[in-house]
This record gives structure tokens, C-alpha cells and sequence, in this order.
């Protein structure tokens, strides 16, 4: 029985109403589920939301603009070279990428007018790919650049990688909660920079020859490469940063570092492996995406058991050497499997239900908000904040299907697979301080 109040399910459903009602399910006044799911799918769009990025390290304007004017080269080169190029002459494939009034797709305006330099890095970076890939074909046109250049170009950029990378190789640390955020930053944008100094920007393992490069993968490679100069320089901007905030006494973190990658290993080895979750999803009849409960298992186990967090650090991987990186990975891999059992007891379906009430999708983002609030709240470090951006992402993606459902899949199946997004989150908080004290050392 709903209770009496003032606010009727035909008011609810007009106006303003949503805000109001978000606000009012938000602070427990009335169950989700006493709405129509019409309200409660526009409910879950207005709540509130952790930061969609929760800790990242500041972008100055300098480096920034360094990053549009790299940009703004590139397309100023283009149209030179373009201007020398009788396109009729040219294949499709080419003409394709030669033609346009603005090789960057756009970008370097944009770029141009952002406020935050961090969008401006961005869209920089974003307007090198297509950019990149003119002047790719611009050179290969005019016979300026061949398949052995573009094969040394990219062991230049993996050696400049390697550079900077043995440049922190000893993981000084004076508060590893800090420092070791700025690390993982700088490794990232390494392993885009490395991935990038392939053919096409793509590794399959090894390195390509130049007799493996068609004229498109050469123009293709360019834009790779000009894209891996940028992530370069971002590196080195952050391994800057990390520089300038360290304390004046420091010690070494990568024994610690190698010491935390093992426990963590461990007790992921410790937990049901990906083969043996699914085959027990397979063995188990009725568990397929035609009804909300198999919709769910299977959106579990794609969520919590990947094994990326394995590739890549081979000895000619690209992520080779980033042990900030592959411990934030891991620990990653940790959380996900940890939140699955969690996300299993809380899902609240069974094998005969045929629907799902948007008013549980509701609570479980409320539950997930709560629970990521409280637990960074306790765990505030940058590097803290690094190990959240998952569950953090999780609630934002949570109510994408909900929003663009085009009456393609039933809305159960929307709001199961939010659901699980959101449980999968508040799983992941639910462990992360132990999994943060396995890295950071007296915390």
C-alpha cells in the first residue's frame, strides 16, 4: 500500500517533477519502486553523481597550448603539401583523406575556443588523428616519406619512451599516496605513446618490418606517430609534476611496488577463475539474456572477469616496465572479481522473474552514490582516487542503455544491465580500502 502524500503519480510524471522526486527517493522519504518506471528511468539521469573523473593531474595552460600549436602545424603543413597534390590523380583511399577544408576534422578550432586546458589538450590530441593521417597521405602522395622512415620513426619514439621511463625506473617516493598517482599517469600516457609508435598504431606483437607497410598503413602511421609525440610530451609533463611535489627526502618504492603486485596476484588466483565462472553460467540452466536474471549473470561475468590486465607487459609490450601501471591493473582485476560475488547477492532476481522494476536500478545507483561517497571520503589520496576512477565510471555509464533505448531490447534489459553497473561499483568500494593498504604502505 503506497502511503498518503501530496505528491500524486500524475504530478510526478509532468515538469519538474523528476528533480523533485530525485531529490525526494535520494533522501529515503519514499521507496523507488512506489514510482511508475517512467519516472524512475528519468530519475536515475538527475541524481547525483561522484566526479566523472576523480582525481587526474592539473593541465597548465602552457602545456596545453603546446599541444594545439602542435596541431596547428600539422595542418598547416597538410594544406602545403595538399596544395602541390592534383587530387584527381590520386586513389580513392587518398583522395579520402586529402580531402576537406580543415584536415583536423574540425578539432583545431575547437581546441581554439576551449576555456579548460585540459579539453584543449584533449581535442588536440583528438585532431592529430585526422590531421596526422592527411599529412600521412600527403607525403606518401608526393614520394616524401617511404616505409623505412616510418619503421624508424616509430623505434625513435619507443626509444625516447624507454628514456623517460628509466628516468623514474626507481619509483622515489617521499609520500607514496601522492607520488605514485603522478607515476601512474606518466606510465599510461608512455604505454599510448609506445602503442601508438606501431604500424597503424596497433600491436599484435614484435615489431612490423617495411616491407609490411602498405602505402595506407604508412599514412596511417603517421597519424599514430604524431599522436605518440603528444602522449610523449604529456609524460614528460607529468613526470614533471611528480618531480616538483616530491618531498626532500625520498626512498625508493619499486620493492614495495613488485611486494604489492604479488599479493595481489595471489589473491586474484586465490578467487574462481574466468573459465570457471563460465562454465558454471553454462552449466546452469536458464541463464541467457531472455530472462533478467541471465541478462545478469552474463553482464557480471564480462564485467568482473576480463583478462587485460595481463597484456601488455611482455618484454616487447608496450606497457613493459610500467609497474605503477600493472599494479593499479591488478588491483583493478582484484576489485572486479572481489565485487562480483557482492553484485550476485545483491541482485535481487529469480529464475522465474520476466521484468525488472526501475525502482531497484534506482536504489542500486542510490547504494552505489552512497557507498563511493563514504569510502572516498575515508581513502581521499590521489592514488586512492586513481583506484576509484572504475567505480566511479560505472555510475556514470550505469544509465547510458536506459537513455538511448530505441525499443531494440525490452527496458528490463536496460535496467538489469544498469543495475549491474552499479552494484559492481558499490562492490568495488566495498573492498577497495583493503586492496589500497595491500599498495600503500602505512596507510
Amino acid at each position: 500500500m503506497v502511503p498518503d502524500s501530496p505528491l500524486s503519480r500524475r504530478r510526478l510524471l509532468t515538469g519538474g517533477a523528476t528533480v523533485l522526486g530525485a531529490g525526494l527517493v535520494g533522501t529515503g522519504w519514499f521507496a523507488p519502486t512506489w514510482f511508475p518506471d517512467v519516472v524512475t528511468d528519468k530519475l536515475l539521469a538527475v541524481y547525483p553523481e561522484p566526479p566523472k573523473h576523480v582525481w587526474r593531474p592539473e593541465v597548465s595552460d602552457e602545456h596545453a597550448d603546446d599541444a594545439v600549436a602542435r596541431l596547428e602545424r600539422t595542418v598547416e603543413q597538410v594544406r602545403t603539401l595538399r596544395s602541390r597534390i592534383d587530387l584527381d590523380s590520386v586513389s580513392d583511399e587518398m583522395e579520402f583523406r586529402l580531402n576537406g577544408d580543415d584536415p583536423s576534422g574540425g578539432w583545431l578550432e575547437t581546441a581554439k575556443s576551449e576555456s579548460e586546458p585540459r579539453d584543449r589538450l584533449f581535442d588536440a590530441l583528438y585532431g592529430l588523428s585526422f590531421a596526422g593521417e592527411a599529412l600521412g597521405a600527403a607525403k606518401v602522395t608526393l614520394g616524401e616519406t617511404d616505409p623505412e622512415a616510418v619503421v624508424e620513426r616509430g623505434d625513435r619514439l619507443r626509444a625516447d619512451a624507454r628514456a623517460v621511463l628509466d628516468s623514474v625506473a626507481s619509483y622515489e617516493v617521499s609520500d607514496p599516496a601522492t607520488d605514485l598517482a603522478y607515476l601512474y599517469f606518466v606510465e599510461r600516457d608512455l604505454a599510448f605513446a609506445r602503442l601508438n609508435s606501431h604500424r597503424d598504431g596497433v600491436f599484435t606483437g614484435g615489431t612490423a618490418g617495411a616491407d609490411d607497410y602498405s602505402p595506407q598503413d604508412v599514412a596511417n602511421t603517421w597519424s599514430s606517430h604524431l599522436q605518440a609525440e603528444q602522449y610523449l610530451a604529456n609524460a614528460r609533463y607529468y613526470r614533471d609534476l611528480y618531480r616538483e611535489n616530491l618531498g626532500d627526502e625520498t626512498r625508493s618504492y619499486a620493492e614495495t611496488l613488485d611486494d604489492a603486485h604479488s599479493t595481489l596476484t595471489e589473491q586474484i588466483e586465490s578467487l574462481p577463475t574466468r573459465s570457471d565462472v563460465r562454465e558454471r553460467i553454462e552449466g546452469e540452466r536458464g541463464f541467457d539474456h531472455q530472462t533478467p536474471l541471465g541478462a545478469a549473470r552474463w553482464e557480471l561475468f564480462w564485467m568482473c572477469f576480463d583478462t587485460d590486465y595481463r597484456i601488455g607487459y611482455d618484454s616487447d609490450g608496450p606497457h613493459h616496465g610500467h609497474t605503477v601501471q600493472r599494479v593499479v591493473e591488478t588491483a583493478s582485476a582484484l576489485l572486479n572479481r572481489r565485487a562480483h560475488e557482492f553484485a550476485l547477492d545483491e541482485l535481487d532476481v529469480s529464475p522465474g522473474d520476466t521484468d525488472y522494476d526501475s525502482g531497484r536500478t534506482f536504489r542500486a545507483k542510490r547504494r552505489a552514490v552512497s557507498r563511493f561517497r563514504s569510502v572516498r571520503a575515508k581513502y581521499d589520496s590521489p592514488f586512492a582516487g586513481v583506484l576509484a576512477q572504475q567505480a566511479a565510471s560505472l555510475i556514470h555509464s550505469g544509465e547510458v542503455g536506459i537513455e538511448m533505448a530505441d525499443g531494440t531490447h525490452p527496458m528490463w534489459l536496460n535496467r538489469v544491465e544498469a543495475t549491474t553497473y552499479y552494484l559492481v561499483s558499490a562492490g568495488q568500494m566495498n573492498e577497495l580500502g583493503s586492496v589500497y593498504e595491500t599498495i600503500i604502505d602505512g596507510s
